[in-house]
């Protein structure tokens, strides 16, 4: 008897912590919808916070409301992210996609990307003024600072396995102090600086990330990929706008 290998499965998790979007957020949002319809897309949110007018464009949208403390500010988001419960809200699906509304996908690679067996995925980010928003001519420049300083895979923008977040967090939070800083230098940086825990998360080379995600320097990171567009980006608002200008036309 022929064993058929089950696909992996994943769903789209949005953050919204606010009742106006501004037209960026909204070309976003309506890009997710557009190009990864086939997924679930579950929006995260206050449980005070309404949000009708998403309702009445995405009705196949599905809402998860937690506390509005993690609402608050950045520290109490990256509080909600380190939480076992949260991806334990999640545990349905293999992995779950982060897609805050400041990114944008261009293809729809998800499952390709989930195939990869990776736990965790997002841009490779330098968290040096230097490297934002390098030229296309400073390839080698960006290129050399990724080889040879320790990098993080930006959360804005990433893919998570449920099952292996779960067992990280639990042996993290057994041995380790309370984690307090951004939630994807816990799970890219610490991964991989703490020794013990760098069997509990598989996670992608900066060249292999880089397909998956452009932030800083997208010039740059064009010439690095051969001028291969990556299946989304994140804050392309922020890092050389004037890039993107050509690849996110307006709806």
């Amino acid at each position: 008897m022929k064993i058929v290998k089950q696909e992996p499965s994943a769903a789209i998790v949005i953050p919204v912590y606010k009742s106006e979007l501004t037209y960026s957020e909204k070309l976003s949002l309506w890009q997710c919808m557009k190009v990864l319809s086939k997924f679930p897309v579950i929006i995260v949110k206050p449980e005070s916070l309404d949000l009708p007018e998403i309702k009445q464009e995405y009705p196949a949208i599905r809402f998860k409301s937690f506390d509005d403390l993690y609402f608050k500010g950045i520290d109490a988001y990256n509080e909600l992210m380190i939480s076992a419960n949260f991806y334990k809200t999640f545990a349905d699906f293999d992995y779950i996609l982060i897609y805050q509304l400041d990114a944008y996908v261009f293809k729809d690679e998800l499952i390709d990307w989930c195939r990869k067996g990776y736990d965790y995925i997002g841009a490779p980010s330098l968290h040096r003024e230097e490297f934002d928003t390098l030229s296309s001519g400073e390839k080698d420049t960006f290129a050399n600072a990724l080889s040879n300083n320790r990098f993080v895979l930006n959360g804005g923008l990433s893919l998570r396995k449920i099952s292996s977040f779960l067992r990280y967090l639990k042996i993290y939070n057994t041995f380790y102090p309370a984690w307090l800083g951004n939630e994807d230098m816990l799970f890219s940086q610490e991964a991989t600086r703490l020794i013990p825990m760098k069997l509990f998360l598989k996670l992608p080379t900066w060249q292999e990330a880089l397909h998956f995600s452009f932030e800083k320097s997208p010039a740059a990171t064009y010439e690095i990929t051969n001028h291969q567009l990556p299946f989304a980006c994140h804050a392309w608002e922020r890092y050389d706008p004037e890039f993107w200008a050509s690849f996110i036309p307006e709806k």
